[in-house]
């Protein structure tokens, strides 16, 4: 039987998610993932803590343009396997980031900068920062 990312949303949600199984359906699911203006990944902060945005689908990623008021036809985005958006961006990112999966969903994940997700970037128990 093959996990998909949805299916282990969908388990987590309902108070029978895996953790490990979740992680890894993230590094296998494709991500839409938008950018700033001038093309780069952005993040936004909350809490001190850098959180970047990604979309299961291209649709979601409209639909949270449209919900916060942003002109969908003006959004860039790259597709990108969860995989290298984790080992490629977040992990080699100038500070700890997080991500937010379908942000403003019924199905949103997030995922904080800890070592499970980007070993070589993020927060130890004491807030401190692990490079």
């Amino acid at each position: 039987m093959t996990v998909t990312y949805a299916g282990e949303v969908r388990a987590y949600l309902s108070g029978f998610g895996d953790p490990p199984k979740l992680y890894d359906a993230l590094r296998e699911a494709r991500l839409a993932v938008p950018l700033d203006v001038h093309g780069r990944f952005f993040t936004l902060t909350q809490s001190g803590i850098a959180w970047m945005l990604a979309f299961t689908t291209p649709q979601r990623l409209r639909d949270f343009a449209d919900l916060t008021d942003r002109d969908p036809a003006e959004i860039t985005y790259v597709d990108l396997a969860g995989q290298q958006l984790i080992d490629e961006v977040l992990d080699k990112a100038p500070e700890p980031t997080g991500l937010v999966v379908d942000p403003a969903t019924s199905e949103m994940m997030t995922f904080p900068p800890t070592k499970e997700l980007t070993p070589h970037c993020f927060y130890d128990d004491e807030g401190g920062i692990v490079r």
